[in-house]
C-alpha cells in the first residue's frame, strides 16, 4: 500500500467527517413510486418542451415551457415567435411561479354572513352563480383583463345569453388609449400604431420608456439595440435620444438625454417637427401631408419660444430637427404611462405629426387596417361609467377576471365603495388580491400553464396557449366555468353557447389551420400587410396643443413610474421580481421617493430619511433617495407596491399578512382623463415634507464609481474608428495598469490540452440595457433561493448574477449633485454602463487554492467547478474572490422556508444547496452536460450553439454569448475577435485569467451638426 502523507490524510479526514455529519442530519427518507403505466411522451430525466404564450402583459410573447416528469420547471422565449424571437423579460421568466404559488386558491370559496370564507364544491358554486345570474334581471356586468380572442368571444356570448345589459369591459391599467385616439385625429384611422424599429437609424423616445414597459418592451429592446450595433467598419448606425424629466433605464441607454419639463413633450415634438419640416422641404422631399396644412399646425412652435417652455435649449432643438430630417428610417415614440397627462392625446398627436413629417409613417410607424387591429381595452371614461353604474345599484352581478381595480384604480374613482354596493360579486382569480378578497364567490381559474387559450397581439400573429401541467389544485378553466354556469341556467341559455369543453372551442377556433402544427410551433405567424403612408388629415388642425394643467397641492410634480419588474403591480407577489433590484436605483423589496439633490437640500433630508408626500387625494410616507438624474420639480415613485393581501404584503413572524409592502403611488392621483377619455397619470403636484423618521433602504449596489478598476469600460466611437488602443482615456485606467482595452492573455490555455473545449462568455456592454431578465432566469434555472427583505437588508442576497450600474465622469458629476440636469448639454453623451457580473471562471481562480476540502476546483474544460457536498462553509473562497460573486447559505432557505407546492418547480438537474454551503454561477453546467450527452449519442462533438445558459437565452438584446473558446469559428470567438479594440477582462491586472470577456460600451458623442450617422 502506498504511504499516506500528512496532507492527503487531512483531506481524507475532512471529507469523511463532513460526509458522516451530513448523513447524520439528513432529511427523512422519501419513497420513489414508479409509474404503473408510464406516459409515452415522458422519459424520466429528459426534458420536454411545450410551445405556449406568455400572458403577463398584452405583448403576448411566445414561450417554450420546459417540463420534467410532468411539471414545468423553466420558461424560455420561443425562437420562432415574431414578437420576442426567443427572448423573455424578467416578468415573463418569473411568471412560472404563479402555478406553484403557495397563496393559490385551492378550490371555490364562498363568503359567509360574517365575512369569512368557506370552501365549497364546484357543483354548489356553479348552481349558486347560475341562480344569481338568473335573478339579476339582466343587471350583469363583467370586468376582465386580456383574455384572448377565443375566451373573450366566449365571455361576450355568455353575457349576451345571460341577458346582460352592459356586457364586458376589457380593463388594462396601462391601456395607452391616447395612441388610438391620436391616430384617429391625425390620420383618420382609429387604430393603435405599431412601431417597427427594425433597422431604424434615428429614434426619439418622448418618455415612452420603450426598453422597459411600453407596448412590447422585449421586441423594442431587440430592435433598438440591433439598430445601434457597432461595427468596426461603419460605426454605429442608429442614434437613440430620450426626452423626459428622469434618467430612467431607457434614458440611461440612450445616446442623448434631454431632461425636458414634464408635460412639454408635445410642444417639443412640434418644435422639432418644424425644424425638420423646413429641412425636408428644402431638400425637395414630401413632408407627409399637405404642406399648407402642416405649416399652419407647426406655426408658433419655433425653437426659441419652445425652449423657454420645455427647458431644452433652442440650439439642441435645431440640431435634432435637422438630424432627424436627414435620417433614412427615423421614428419618434410618444410618451408612456409616466408622462400621460390630461393633454395626452394632443401630445401623442404631436409626436405622430413629427413621424409624418420625417417620413416614418409606413416604414417604422405602421397603421394597420382597422379590421385587422386587435380589440383595444376600454377607455378610462368607460371604466368610470361602470363604477357609477355599480354605485347606483344598476349592477346586480359583477364578474371579475384577471383584474385588480381596487389596487390599480385611484381611490377617488370610488371602485371599492361601489363594489360593496353590488349584490353579488364573483371573482375568477387564481391568486388572492385586494379585489378578489372582496368578492362573494371565488371560482379559481387555472394559471396560464394549466390552461388552453390563444392571443392575437399584432396583425398576422396568432399565438396558442396550451397546458403543460395538470391542475395542481381543484381549479377550473374560466372558459369551462362559463360553459357550466350557462348550462346550469337552463336550456334557453345553454342553446346559445357552444357544446363541449373550452378546449374543443379553442380547437374549433383554429379549425382553418393545422392545429397540431400550430401547437408545436406556438401559433401561426404570417407577414401582415404593412399599410401605406397615410397623410396628415385636415382634422389634425383642430387639435389644441398646449401645456397640461396639474392639480395643485404643492410645488413637486408626482411622476408615477411603471416598474420594469413589477409592471403595474401584477408582479409584486413573485419573490424573484421583488428581490431583483430596480435597474436604475438598485433598490429591492421596497418603495422609495426619487428626488434631486437640490430638493433634498431644500427639504433637509438625506438618503433613507422618510418624507411625507401629500396631494389633494392622498398622503404617503416613504424613504427619500436623492439622485442627480431627475429634475428639481419632480418626485418619482415607482408603481407596483403597496399591496395588502397575501404574499403581496409584508408578513409578521408567523407568516401572516401584515402592513402593506411599500406604498401605492396611485393613492396620490386623481381619477382624471385626457381629452379623449383615456387615463391620465401625470396629474398632481404634491407637498413634500420631512417626517423626522428614517428607514433603511434595501439597496444592493452602494456605489456607481468603478474606482478606476476596469469593470465597465467605455470607448469613444471616434477613437474606435481611428483604431486607437487607448480609446477609453486615462479616467478609467488609473494606477492599476495599462489604459489599453485588451485581452492580456488567451483563456484557451486554461483548459487541459487534451480537451477540445474551453467554455467562455462574451458580454457586450453596448447591448446590455440592465433589464435584469438574466438575473431572474438564472435564479429559476439554478434553484437560487430568495431570502426576503429582512436578509437583503443584511446583505445576504443570493443571486448568482448581478447587473452593476456604473457611471462615466459626466454622469457621475450629475448623479453626485456636482452638476444638474439642466447642464446635460454640456456633459455630452449619456454614459451609463450596465455590467453583468457572474463567476468569471478564472483560469487562475483565487478561490481554488484556499479551499481546505477542494470543494471548488478547476475542470479540464476551464470551468471553476463546485462540489456542494464537500463544502464545509469556511467562506475562504468568497473572501478571496475579487469579483464577489459567491453566495453563502446562512440557512436552509429552500428546504425549510419554501412553502408547498413551490418545491415542485425546482430544477432536478441542479442540486439544492443547504445551510453552510457556498454557491455560485456554473455557466449552467447542467446544460453543458445535457448537450455533451446528446452529442455523444449522435457521435459528434458538441456543436456551436448547442449550449445556451439561462442568462444568454433570455437576453432580449443578445448582450451575452456563450461557447467554446477553442473553436475559432464559434459565435463567442467571432464576437470577441470581431471587436479587438473593445474586448477586455474585468480586473485583468490581477492575473485571474477570466473566461468571460467584456466588450466596452461605445460612447458615440454628440450628433454632428450635419446629422451624419457614421
Amino acid at each position: 500500500m502506498a504511504e499516506l502523507d500528512r496532507r492527503d490524510f487531512l483531506k481524507l479526514v475532512s471529507v469523511s467527517a463532513g460526509g458522516a455529519a451530513a448523513a447524520g442530519c439528513s432529511d427523512h427518507v422519501e419513497k420513489l413510486i414508479p409509474y404503473v403505466v408510464q406516459p409515452e411522451e415522458i422519459i424520466p430525466g429528459k426534458a420536454i418542451q411545450y410551445a405556449s404564450t406568455c400572458l403577463e402583459c398584452p405583448a403576448a410573447c411566445g414561450l417554450h415551457v420546459r417540463t420534467r416528469e410532468g411539471r414545468p420547471i423553466k420558461l424560455e422565449g420561443n425562437p420562432e415567435h415574431p414578437v420576442n424571437r426567443g427572448a423573455l423579460c424578467a416578468l415573463g421568466q418569473a411568471s412560472i411561479g404563479r402555478t406553484y404559488h403557495p397563496d393559490r386558491y385551492a378550490k371555490p370559496r364562498l363568503r359567509g354572513a360574517g365575512g369569512a370564507y368557506e370552501e365549497i364544491g364546484w357543483d354548489k358554486a356553479t348552481a349558486l352563480l347560475a341562480e344569481k345570474l338568473g335573478a339579476a334581471g339582466g343587471r350583469v356586468r363583467a370586468l376582465t383583463g386580456e383574455l384572448g380572442p377565443t375566451l373573450g368571444s366566449l365571455f361576450d356570448r355568455f353575457l349576451a345569453a345571460a341577458g346582460s345589459s352592459g356586457g364586458r369591459l376589457h380593463y388594462e391599467p396601462f391601456g395607452y388609449e391616447a395612441l388610438r385616439e391620436a391616430s384617429r385625429a391625425v390620420f383618420g384611422a382609429g387604430v393603435r400604431p405599431i412601431f417597427d424599429l427594425e433597422g431604424a437609424d434615428f429614434v426619439i423616445d418622448f418618455g415612452a420608456d420603450s426598453l422597459e414597459t411600453w407596448l412590447s418592451p422585449v421586441e423594442h429592446a431587440r430592435q433598438i439595440e440591433s439598430a445601434r450595433e457597432v461595427t468596426s467598419a461603419e460605426g454605429r448606425e442608429a442614434r437613440l435620444i430620450y426626452v423626459g424629466p428622469r434618467l430612467s433605464m431607457t434614458a440611461g441607454n440612450a445616446d442623448e438625454w434631454l431632461p425636458a419639463k414634464p408635460g412639454s413633450e408635445g410642444i417639443l415634438a412640434l418644435a422639432i417637427a418644424r425644424v425638420a419640416f423646413d429641412a425636408v422641404r428644402s431638400a425637395g422631399r414630401p413632408v407627409g401631408g399637405d404642406p399648407g396644412l402642416l405649416e399652419g399646425i407647426l406655426a408658433g412652435f419655433d425653437a426659441e419660444s419652445v425652449a423657454s417652455r420645455s427647458g431644452v435649449p433652442a440650439e439642441t432643438i435645431l440640431r435634432i430637427g435637422r438630424a432627424i430630417a436627414q435620417a433614412k428610417r427615423p421614428a419618434a415614440l410618444p410618451p408612456g404611462v409616466a408622462l400621460t397627462s390630461r393633454r395626452a392625446t394632443a401630445t401623442t398627436a404631436a409626436v405622430l405629426i413629427l413621424d409624418a413629417v420625417v417620413g416614418a409613417i409606413g416604414t417604422t410607424v405602421l397603421l394597420p387596417a382597422e379590421a385587422a387591429a386587435a380589440p383595444e381595452p376600454a377607455s378610462f371614461r368607460e371604466i368610470l361609467k361602470l363604477v357609477d353604474a355599480m354605485a347606483s345599484g344598476q349592477v346586480a352581478v359583477l364578474m371579475l377576471g384577471g383584474v385588480n381595480p381596487v389596487h390599480s384604480l385611484p381611490p377617488g374613482a370610488g371602485f371599492a365603495d361601489a363594489l360593496a354596493k353590488v349584490d353579488f360579486v364573483v371573482s375568477f382569480a387564481s391568486l388572492p388580491d385586494e379585489t378578489s378578497e372582496r368578492a362573494h364567490l371565488i371560482l379559481p381559474d387555472h394559471t396560464p400553464l394549466e390552461s388552453w387559450g390563444d392571443a392575437a397581439p399584432q396583425p398576422g400573429v396568432r399565438s396558442l396557449v396550451q397546458p403543460s401541467v395538470r391542475p395542481l389544485f381543484d381549479t377550473q378553466a374560466l372558459g369551462d366555468s362559463l360553459l357550466q354556469v350557462g348550462r346550469a341556467m337552463g336550456d334557453s341559455v345553454a342553446a346559445q353557447l357552444p357544446a363541449g369543453s373550452f378546449r374543443s372551442l379553442v380547437e374549433a377556433a383554429w379549425s382553418g389551420t393545422d392545429f397540431r402544427a400550430a401547437l408545436i410551433r406556438g401559433g401561426v405567424f404570417e407577414a401582415a400587410p404593412r399599410g401605406g403612408a397615410l397623410p396628415v388629415a385636415a382634422s389634425a388642425a383642430r387639435i389644441e396643443f398646449k401645456l397640461p394643467q396639474f392639480e395643485e397641492a404643492g410645488p413637486y410634480l408626482v411622476l408615477p413610474v411603471p416598474s420594469p419588474l413589477l409592471h403595474d403591480g401584477r408582479g409584486a407577489n413573485l419573490s424573484w421580481l421583488q428581490e431583483t433590484p430596480d435597474p436604475v436605483t438598485k433598490v429591492a423589496w421596497q418603495s422609495w421617493a426619487e428626488i434631486s439633490h437640490e430638493t433634498a437640500k431644500a427639504l433637509g433630508v438625506e438618503r433613507g430619511d422618510v418624507v411625507a408626500v401629500e396631494t389633494g387625494f392622498g398622503r404617503l410616507e416613504l424613504p427619500a433617495l436623492p439622485r442627480g438624474g431627475i429634475r428639481d420639480e419632480v418626485i418619482a415613485i415607482a408603481i407596483g407596491q403597496g399591496h395588502t393581501v397575501g404574499h403581496y404584503a409584508s408578513h409578521d413572524a408567523e407568516g401572516r399578512a401584515g402592513e402593506a409592502r411599500g406604498v401605492n403611488v396611485i393613492a396620490l392621483l386623481p381619477p382624471l382623463t385626457d381629452e379623449s377619455g383615456g387615463r391620465a397619470w401625470l396629474t398632481a403636484r404634491a407637498k413634500v415634507t420631512a417626517t423626522g423618521a428614517h428607514a433603511r433602504i434595501a439597496q444592493l449596489q452602494f456605489t456607481d464609481n468603478q474606482r478606476k478598476r476596469q469593470l465597465a469600460e467605455s470607448v469613444s466611437l471616434a477613437a474606435l474608428a481611428a483604431g486607437d488602443g487607448a480609446a477609453h482615456g486615462e479616467a478609467h485606467g488609473g494606477e492599476h495598469g495599462s489604459h489599453e482595452i485588451r485581452r492580456p492573455y488567451d483563456p484557451v490555455n486554461d483548459a487541459v490540452p487534451e480537451s477540445p473545449y474551453r467554455w467562455g462568455m462574451a458580454i457586450d456592454l453596448d447591448r446590455c440595457t440592465g433589464c435584469s431578465a438574466c438575473v431572474v432566469a438564472c435564479s429559476i434555472e439554478n434553484n437560487v433561493p430568495q431570502v426576503g427583505e429582512e436578509w437583503v437588508l443584511r446583505g445576504r442576497q443570493m443571486p448568482w448574477i448581478r447587473i452593476e450600474r456604473y457611471l462615466g465622469d459626466g454622469e457621475a458629476d450629475l448623479e453626485n449633485g456636482r452638476r444638474r440636469p439642466e447642464d446635460r448639454e454640456k456633459l455630452g453623451d449619456v454614459d451609463v454602463r450596465h455590467s453583468p457580473m457572474m463567476c468569471q471562471h478564472c483560469g487562475a481562480a483565487p478561490c481554488e487554492p484556499v479551499c481546505p476540502v477542494l470543494a471548488t476546483y478547476h475542470t479540464p474544460e476551464g470551468l471553476n467547478g463546485m462540489i456542494y457536498n464537500r463544502c464545509i462553509g469556511t467562506r475562504y473562497c468568497s473572501n478571496n474572490c475579487p469579483y464577489k460573486v459567491r453566495r453563502f447559505n446562512f440557512f436552509d432557505y429552500q428546504i425549510e422556508s419554501w412553502p408547498e407546492p413551490m418545491r415542485l418547480m425546482l430544477n432536478p438537474d441542479v442540486t439544492v444547496r443547504g445551510q453552510g454551503v457556498m454557491e455560485k454561477c456554473t455557466y449552467c453546467v447542467q446544460r453543458i452536460e445535457t448537450a455533451r450527452q446528446d452529442a455523444k449519442n449522435a457521435g459528434h462533438p458538441i456543436a456551436d450553439g448547442a449550449i445556451t445558459p439561462a442568462c444568454v437565452q433570455t437576453c432580449p438584446t443578445h448582450a451575452l454569448q456563450f461557447g467554446n473558446l477553442k473553436d475559432p469559428q464559434s459565435g463567442v470567438n467571432q464576437r470577441i475577435e470581431g471587436n479587438p479594440k473593445r474586448a477586455y477582462h474585468a480586473l485583468h491586472v490581477l492575473n485571474t485569467r477570466p473566461g468571460s470577456t467584456y466588450l466596452a460600451k461605445v460612447s458615440r458623442g454628440a450628433e454632428p451638426e450635419e446629422g451624419g450617422h457614421s
